[in-house]
C-alpha cells in the first residue's frame, strides 16, 4: 500500500513538471511570434496610408498626358471635361489601392535616382485630400525578374522603396479604360424580320416573307434562303459586343478618323422589342366612369334601404335581385328577409335559401377576390411589341484587331471584333441559298410526270376527305382517342412525307356546345367534336400504286439537297437520266432534270439553277423509283435467272412473253 502511494505521488509530480514545461513553451512561442511579427513590420513598413473618403482629387499620366479626376459630390468627374463618362467603380478601385501600401525593401541614401529611372518616372501620381494635404508618388523602373517596382515619395529620391509591380497596376491603360462604356443593344433573334448588309465588297438582304419563310435578295434577284443559315445569322446578333471604347462624343468632322464618314459597310436590322404598354386617356376615363357608376349604385342602395313603404321596398327588392344575378351578392340584405328569400328562390329556380350573414360573408369573399385580382393586374402591367431598327456603321480597322463602329447615329465610337463582323461582312447572296433541289408537299401534289430509262410514267394523286364525329362529352372530359388529324392519317396510309409536308395538311375540328339547365347549383355542358381526315391514294399509269412504295421514293425526291450550286453556265451533250415534272393542285408546274456531271456529282437543273448533288444520293433515288415501276424486282429476277435458259428458276412456268421481253430490256 505504501509503494502504491509513492508511485501516485511521483506521477503527480511528473504531471506538474510537464504542465509547467508546456506553459513555458507556449509563452515562448507566443513571444517569438510577436517578435517575428514586429520584425516583419519593421522589414515591410507601411509607407502610404490614405483613406478613400479623404481623397478630393487624384492626378496621374494617361496616354502621356496628365489627367485629373476630382470628387463632385458623391461622383468622380474629369476636371477639364465634366461630360466625360467616368467609370465610378474604376476610380474607386484605384483610390482604394492607396489605403495601405507597404514597402518590401527600403533603399536609403540613394545618390543616383537614374539607377531606378526615377529621374524620368514612368508615371507620377498626385493625391490631394480634403484637408489640402498632397502626396506625390513617382513610379520608376520595374524589375521583371523579381516582379518589383521602384518608387519614391514626394519627389525625395534619396529614399527609394521597392513594392510589388502590381501595386499600381490599376493606374495603367488608356483614357477610355477609365470611361463607363455603353452596352451593345440587346436583340431577340426570334423577332428579327430583316437583315440588310450594304458593303463595299458585297450587299444582300435576308428577309422573312408573309409566311415567315426566309428569302435572300442579291444582285437584283430574290429566292428562298436556307432557313438554318438565315436563323444563324440572326442569332449572331445576341453575341455581338463592343470590344473597346474609343470616343464618347465624336463630332461629324471627326468621323473620317475612324473611316465612318464613308463606312466600309452598313448593317441594318429590323426587329421587335417588348415594352410596357402605356395606358391611354380613354382607358383612364373608362376606369373612372366605372368607379363613378359604382359609387352611384352604392348611394342608391343605401337610399332604398331607408325606404319604409311597402311599394318602395318591393322596388328595392327588384334592384337587389338584379344585383344578385350579376354579382351574387347584396340581394339578401333587405330587411324583408322572408319575402325576399322566397322571391329569389322562385326567380332562380333553386332550393337554396341564403341567410343575411351568409350573404354578407359571400359578398366579402367576392370583394376580396376581386381586390386580389385587381392587385395582380396592377402588379403585372400589359406589354406590347414595338418595331425597332438597329443600324451598325462599320469603319476602318482598329489597332485592337477589330473595326471602328457606331450604332444608330450615336456620337459614341467603339470597336467591334472582326470575328463578330465577319458573320455579316464578306458574304454574298450565294452563301444563303437554299440547296433543296425541288420541294412540294405531297398534300399539294396533283400529278407527277417522270421520264426514266426512256420511258414515261405518270403518277396521279386522289384525295378522299371524311369527317368523324366524336361522342358527346362534358367540359371536363376529352375524347382524345376519337380525334384524328391529317398527320396521323398520313402515317397510317403511308403518306407521312417529310416534316414540312405535315404543315400543309388540312385539318379542322368543329366544337358544338349545348347548354343544359342548372339544377341544385350544379351545371354541365355537353359538346360534340368532329375532325376531318384526308386520305391520299396513287395510281401509276392508271394502275393502283402502293402508298408506302411511292412515298419512299417521293421523300427522297423532295428532300434532295445539293452540296453546292454552280454559278457558271451548264451544258451537257447527253440527255438527262431522269426528268421529273411536278404539277400542284393549283396547276403550277416545276420540272427538274438529273444529268451525270462527274465521278462525284449529278447535276440537278431546275429553272436554270444548277445544283450539284452527291452521286450516291441520286443513285438511291433512281433505285427507289425502280421499286415504284417494278423494274427493280425485274432486274433482281434477271440476275438470279438460270444462265442457260435466261429464265428465272422460280418463275419459269408462269412468266408471260411480255415479262420476258422486259427482262431482256
Amino acid at each position: 500500500m505504501k509503494k502504491k502511494s509513492v508511485n501516485l505521488i511521483t506521477a503527480v509530480g511528473v504531471l506538474v513538471v510537464l504542465s509547467g514545461a508546456y506553459v513555458g513553451v507556449k509563452a515562448y512561442v507566443a513571444k517569438q511570434e510577436a517578435a517575428d511579427t514586429e520584425s516583419a513590420e519593421e522589414e515591410n513598413p507601411e509607407i502610404i496610408s490614405i483613406a478613400s473618403a479623404d481623397v478630393k482629387s487624384i492626378k496621374f499620366v494617361i496616354d502621356k498626358k496628365e489627367v485629373t479626376f476630382e470628387k463632385d459630390g458623391d461622383s468622380w468627374v474629369k476636371s477639364d471635361e465634366t461630360g466625360f463618362p467616368v467609370d465610378q467603380d474604376k476610380i474607386d478601385t484605384l483610390v482604394s489601392s492607396l489605403n495601405s501600401i507597404k514597402a518590401e525593401r527600403t533603399l536609403e541614401n540613394v545618390e543616383d535616382a537614374s539607377e531606378y529611372e526615377l529621374d524620368q518616372p514612368d508615371n507620377t501620381i498626385t493625391v490631394t485630400t480634403e484637408d489640402g494635404e498632397t502626396t506625390v508618388i513617382q513610379l520608376g523602373m520595374e524589375n521583371d525578374s523579381t516582379s518589383q517596382e521602384y518608387i519614391d515619395l514626394n519627389k525625395d529620391s534619396s529614399t527609394v522603396y521597392v513594392v510589388s509591380n502590381s501595386t499600381f497596376s490599376s493606374f495603367e491603360g488608356t483614357l477610355y479604360d477609365f470611361a463607363k462604356s455603353g452596352v451593345f443593344p440587346t436583340v431577340d433573334s426570334s423577332t428579327v424580320s430583316k437583315i440588310s448588309v450594304d458593303g463595299k465588297d458585297s450587299s444582300y438582304v435576308v428577309e422573312k416573307d408573309e409566311n415567315n419563310f426566309w428569302n435572300i435578295t442579291g444582285d437584283g434577284e430574290t429566292e428562298k434562303a436556307d432557313s438554318a443559315k438565315a436563323t444563324s445569322l440572326a442569332s449572331t446578333l445576341s453575341s455581338v459586343a463592343y470590344a473597346s471604347y474609343v470616343n464618347y462624343n465624336c463630332a461629324e468632322d471627326e468621323l473620317s478618323q475612324y473611316g465612318l464618314d464613308k463606312p466600309y459597310a452598313e448593317i441594318t436590322v429590323d426587329y421587335q422589342e417588348e415594352v410596357e404598354k402605356e395606358s391611354t386617356d380613354d382607358e383612364n376615363e373608362a376606369e373612372n366612369g366605372v368607379e363613378e357608376i359604382s359609387e352611384v349604385s352604392g348611394d342608391e342602395n343605401q337610399t332604398d334601404e331607408k325606404v319604409d313603404s311597402e311599394t318602395d321596398g318591393n322596388e328595392s327588392l327588384d334592384e337587389a335581385v338584379d344585383v344578385a344575378d350579376t354579382e351574387d351578392s347584396e340581394a339578401v340584405e333587405n330587411e324583408n328577409t322572408d319575402e325576399t328569400a322566397d322571391d329569389n328562390v322562385e326567380a332562380e329556380d333553386t332550393d337554396v335559401t341564403v341567410s343575411d350573414d351568409e350573404a354578407g360573408a359571400k359578398t366579402a369573399d367576392t370583394e376580396s377576390t376581386e381586390s386580389s385580382e385587381d392587385s395582380e393586374e396592377e402588379s403585372e402591367p400589359e406589354t406590347e411589341m414595338v418595331d425597332r431598327e438597329l443600324v451598325i456603321q462599320v469603319g476602318d480597322q482598329s489597332s485592337d484587331g477589330g473595326r471602328y463602329a457606331r450604332v444608330n447615329d450615336s456620337n459614341e465610337i467603339y470597336t467591334i471584333s472582326e470575328d463578330s463582323l465577319d458573320t455579316f461582312l464578306g458574304k454574298t447572296n450565294a452563301d444563303f441559298w437554299d440547296l433543296t433541289v425541288s420541294y412540294l408537299s405531297v398534300n399539294n401534289l396533283d400529278t407527277l410526270d417522270v421520264n426514266y430509262g426512256e420511258k414515261d410514267y405518270i403518277v396521279n394523286v386522289s384525295r378522299e376527305t371524311s369527317e368523324d364525329e366524336n361522342v358527346e362529352t362534358s367540359d371536363n372530359e376529352t375524347e382524345d382517342e376519337d380525334t384524328t388529324d391529317d398527320t396521323s392519317s398520313d402515317v397510317a396510309d403511308g403518306n407521312d412525307v417529310e416534316g414540312n409536308a405535315a404543315d400543309d395538311n388540312v385539318s379542322s375540328g368543329d366544337l358544338t356546345d349545348e347548354d343544359t339547365e342548372n339544377t341544385d347549383d350544379s351545371s354541365s355542358t355537353a359538346s360534340t367534336t368532329s375532325s376531318t381526315s384526308l386520305t391520299l391514294s396513287y395510281t401509276l399509269n392508271g394502275k393502283d400504286l402502293d402508298s408506302t412504295t411511292f412515298t419512299t421514293f417521293y421523300n427522297k425526291l423532295i428532300n434532295m439537297t445539293a452540296q453546292k450550286r454552280l454559278t457558271d453556265e451548264f451544258k451537257s451533250n447527253a440527255d438527262p437520266e431522269m426528268t421529273v415534272k411536278f404539277t400542284d393542285i393549283d396547276g403550277n408546274e416545276m420540272e427538274v432534270e438529273y444529268y451525270s456531271y462527274d465521278t462525284n456529282y449529278y447535276a440537278a437543273v431546275i429553272n436554270k439553277k444548277v445544283y450539284l448533288v452527291n452521286k450516291m444520293t441520286v443513285k438511291e433515288l433512281f433505285q427507289a423509283f425502280e421499286s415504284v415501276t417494278g423494274e427493280k424486282e425485274k432486274n433482281e429476277s434477271a440476275e438470279t435467272a438460270d444462265p442457260e435458259t435466261n429464265v428465272s428458276t422460280d418463275n419459269a412456268e408462269t412468266e408471260t412473253t411480255e415479262t420476258s421481253e422486259d427482262v431482256e430490256e
